[in-house]
């Protein structure tokens, strides 16, 4: 299936050992065509690049500090090929609309008076892990280590064609970090890094610190697209974090819940781990913020220490509501214990029901809220997701019914052979904002990107100041903060056999 990638591997090899000349150079364009034994499983989580193996793993658990959790189709049709008529739907305020005034006073790492700063072309860098190095231009076939790099590049790659059609004019220049610390450190150096207007890209914390540093020493706007860094940085307004922290999703769940819910509705369920407990304590900490009061009762909690499947010395029943909906939010994103509570909950409430006949729990009237990872588990039956109303928050979301969807699809399709992976979205979405960004506010577009949302055919865009280190409050950092990042979070709810997006 990979087949259709490997002109573009040889031509970024080519790239990265020729020290990276222009990759190429944008210009208008008219022509752009889930034990028997009772005991919980491990924990399954994303794919991440083990650079002491070479390979990319799951992810099995989640031992180290909050800061560092990691959250991680429709049919074609006679569509469109995707272009700027159709991106124009995307929602991005043209030159010359109306933007928010920011309302920040007193001392602010960028100029309040904003100036466009327009140049006749902008200096765009990709700076991302193909591994070039563990390949070789004879192989029959890509690195798979090498796929979600190449994936992210298509993506990018469509974008450009958009961006063209736009009069966007961009030198872009193709990196490859080879997923190392001294190689990303070694670009640095690079001439195209350091005449760069924007750097997007690295896959790894390590990498993205590196370039992070640069970039906050260099003045330059360095994008993180994929993974959450929610204590990387400090003081770097330079720092755009594309993928929501967990202390964001938490926060946008509790918003959505006391949108809907009483705080009497709403039992917290977690076991008793470390990373559950923090997890159950951000969205404590979500609920008094919203409350505007800490003096006001905590959300009630279930901890649960059972270590087998069917969770016998828990007791769910005492917390269903009669009359009005009851709703579980399960801190796990371990999948065995997922299923073990799903399948707990469903036998509680049947029960509840024969015990109870004068009152039975309607299905709406029954809610589980979970976590990301969810959306991307394999043992367990959708069907536990569809009679309990299973919502979860997510950073993405593909509506496989929207015109622009389908029309990217069969052109992505058109050009590599493949259906696009959520990279692709990814690298598609990303390099049209920045791309639109630089030219439509210039070099300085930082100093208003949180005015400036953005709806992607996968992600939305919300960058908004973020302070990820407690500082005491004074007038001399009043102003202070620690990195952009995108704030939106969508809640998707399970609905006939599918997410689509919770009303």
């Amino acid at each position: 299936m990979f087949s259709n990638k490997f002109p573009i591997f040889l031509l970024v090899i080519l790239l990265v050992f020729t020290a990276c000349d222009p990759l190429k150079k944008v210009q208008p364009s008219g022509n752009n065509s889930q034990n028997q034994s009772g005991e919980l499983d491990e924990i399954k989580g994303k794919r991440v690049y083990n650079p002491d193996t070479g390979e990319y793993e799951v992810v099995t658990d989640v031992t180290g500090d909050l800061e560092e959790v990691e959250w991680t189709d429709g049919s074609a049709t006679d569509t469109p090929p995707i272009g700027s008529e159709a991106t124009d739907k995307i929602g991005f305020p043209a030159p010359g609309d109306p933007i928010n005034t920011n309302p920040n006073t007193g001392e602010d790492p960028f100029d309040t008076d904003f100036e466009r700063n327009e140049l006749p072309s902008y200096n765009m860098v990709l700076a991302l892990p193909f591994l070039a190095n563990q390949s070789s231009t004879f192989d029959a076939e890509v690195n798979p280590k090498s796929i979600p790099a190449l994936n992210f590049y298509e993506g990018a790659k469509m974008a450009f064609e958009v961006l063209a059609n736009e009069n966007v004019n961009l030198d872009v220049n193709v990196l490859d970090t080879r997923a190392s610390e001294n190689d990303t450190r070694g670009l640095t150096y690079n001439a195209a890094v350091q005449g760069a207007h924007v750097v997007i890209g690295t896959f790894r914390n390590s990498t993205a610190k590196i370039m992070a540093e640069y970039a906050l020493n260099n003045k330059k706007p360095f994008v993180s697209p994929y993974y959450p860094h929610n204590a990387l940085v400090e003081n770097n307004p330079y720092f755009i974090q594309l993928n929501p922290s967990i202390f964001t999703h938490c926060n946008a769940l509790i918003r959505f819940l006391k949108r809907k819910y009483t705080d009497d509705q709403i039992v917290l369920i977690g076991r008793e781990t470390r990373r559950d407990r923090g997890i159950i304590n951000l969205y404590q900490k979500a609920h008094y913020t919203y409350a505007g009061s800490t003096s006001v009762a905590p959300l009630k909690e279930v901890i649960i220490t059972d270590n087998n499947s069917t969770l016998e010395n828990t007791d769910l029943k005492e917390h269903f509501i009669k009359g009005r909906p009851t709703v579980f939010v399960i801190a796990s994103s371990q999948e065995s214990f997922v299923y073990a509570i799903l399948r707990k909950i469903d036998i509680e409430k049947k029960n509840f029901d024969e015990e109870d006949k004068d009152i039975i729990l309607e299905s709406d009237e029954l809610v589980v809220f979970g976590q990301p990872r969810w959306k991307d588990f394999t043992k367990i039956s959708y069907d536990y997701y569809e009679k309990l109303n299973l919502h979860i928050t997510s950073d993405s979301h593909i509506d496989p019914n929207s015109e622009i969807i389908r029309a990217f699809k069969q052109n992505f399709f058109g050009k590599y052979g493949s259906i696009p992976t959520e990279e692709a979205y990814k690298g598609f979405d990303t390099v049209l904002y920045f791309g639109r960004m630089l030219h439509q506010y210039g070099t300085e577009f930082l100093s208003i990107i949180d005015q400036v949302p953005h709806e992607g055919l996968q992600s939305n865009f919300n960058i908004n100041r973020a302070i990820t280190k407690t500082r005491p409050l004074n007038d001399s950092n009043l102003n202070s903060f620690d990195q952009m990042e995108n704030t939106h979070v969508h809640i998707l709810s399970f609905k006939d056999y599918q997410f689509v997006i919770a009303q």
